[in-house]
This record gives structure tokens, sequence and C-alpha cells, in this order.
């Protein structure tokens, strides 16, 4: 109840961002689905939630990007927190691409690690850009729900 308190208080393009961002969920739990259910003939052509979830990780680096494309000019962000936050926005594309391009469901495993190291940035750097007050709460939960989708995919692939 307290949460749809929450939730009515929210703008309409803020409900917008969040609705947008859970239904990005579909395609981790389908292609979950279509590995526990089609393990050696998958539905898909490819590990979904491997090759999805390179695409999103390489976009929460570049909220980044555009953070600090978007900063005004007369920011107080010290200029070392400035170069580590555009070091970071670069970060997970590059992670995704290895990813992709390593041959191993071990590749799953460090998916989800750089996803739990992107939350703890966004947590970290959260007090110099100032996120809107529901875009950590919104992340902490889709980062959870990832994370267990790749590590299950992980085991599932194990499994003979």
């Amino acid at each position: 109840m307290k949460l749809m308190k929450k939730y009515n208080m929210i703008n309409k393009s803020e409900k917008l961002f969040i609705i947008i961002s859970i239904f990005g969920l579909l395609p981790f739990i389908i292609g979950l689905l279509d590995l526990l259910i089609n393990k050696n003939n998958l539905f898909f052509l490819v590990n979904l939630p491997k090759y999805y979830g390179s695409i999103i990780f390489a976009f929460l680096g570049a909220i980044y990007w555009g953070a600090m494309l978007n900063l005004p000019s007369k920011s107080f962000i010290p200029e070392k927190i400035k170069f580590f936050i555009i070091i970071w926005s670069v970060f997970p594309s590059i992670l995704g691409i290895t990813v992709l391009s390593i041959n191993s469901n071990l590749s799953l495993l460090m998916l989800s690690m750089g996803f739990l190291l992107c939350q703890l940035v966004d947590e970290i750097f959260n007090k110099y850009l100032l996120f809107p007050n529901w875009y950590l709460p919104l992340r902490r939960i889709l980062t959870l729900i990832v994370v267990i989708v790749l590590i299950c995919s992980y085991f599932i692939i194990q499994t003979p």
C-alpha cells in the first residue's frame, strides 16, 4: 500500500521509465525459460540472457555518458570524480563485447559480476549525479532479478 502511494506521487514520464524498465526484464525471463525448456534445442538462436544482458549492460554505462554530457558547466563535482565517471561510462560496453566474445559459460558469471559492479557504482555516484528518488530502488530490484537470471542460466547450461 505504501509503495502504491509513492508510485502515485511520481509523474507520468517517470512512471513510463519504471514500466518500461520492468518490461525490460521480459527478454531475460523468456531467455531463461527457453534455456530451461529447450536447453539443447533453443527456440532462440542465441543465449538470450547473455546477449540481451550485454546490451542492457552497455546501456547502463551510457547513462553515465549522458549524465556527464548534460552536467552544468558550474558543476561542483570534483574533476577526479568526473574522470572516473567518464571512464566508467565506457567500461560496461567493453565488458559486454568481451562477454560476447568469450565462448564459455563463465561469461554469464562475468556479466553477473558486471551488473553487481554497476549497481555499486550507481550507489556511489548517486550523490554526485542526483538520480531521481525512484531510480536506485528500481535498479536494485532489476539488478537482483537480472543477476539471478544470469546465474540460473549458467547452472542450466552447466547441467548435462
